[in-house]
């Protein structure tokens, strides 16, 4: 199912499909990519210090949780630990994804207006009945 949401993400943020779509859609998806930046900071932000607070806690309890007790103290930090790291992975992929989205939709709004371009043609004449062949510089700004 993840696979399923990822993929369809993926094409949406295409540059092919974002060079198709209005300009609002554009910055429907610019402020999309911009939250999705931000909450994966700052959950990669909260899961660092959260997993940080789990290693002190467990330093400073080493004693009592490697005698085997299960006391509610080390139950805790160990659950910091663990949720810190898993945040902190999460919230870097989260922040990774949507930077790389921002650099996608800014290279499409700030895509260069001019183009020039030199292409081979064929052109038909109706005159010798053939084509003739040679080359076309095409435009567009």
């Amino acid at each position: 199912m993840l696979l399923v949401f990822a993929g369809n993400a993926q094409r949406t943020y295409s540059v092919k499909n974002l060079q198709q779509v209005s300009e609002e859609e554009l910055n429907l998806y610019y402020q999309k990519a911009i939250n999705l930046e931000r909450r994966g900071e700052f959950l990669a932000i909260t899961g660092g210090a959260a997993g940080l607070i789990g290693i002190l806690g467990g330093a400073a309890l080493n004693d009592d949780c490697s005698s085997g007790g299960t006391s509610v103290l080390c139950v805790t930090v160990a659950t910091l630990m663990t949720v810190g790291v898993a945040a902190t992975i999460i919230g870097f992929t989260m922040y990774m994804t949507g930077i790389s989205r921002i650099d996608r939709i800014r290279k499409v709004q700030f895509a260069d207006s001019f183009q020039l371009e030199l292409i081979p043609g064929g052109f038909y004449c109706s005159h010798p009945q053939n084509y003739t062949s040679g080359i076309t510089l095409r435009i567009s700004f």
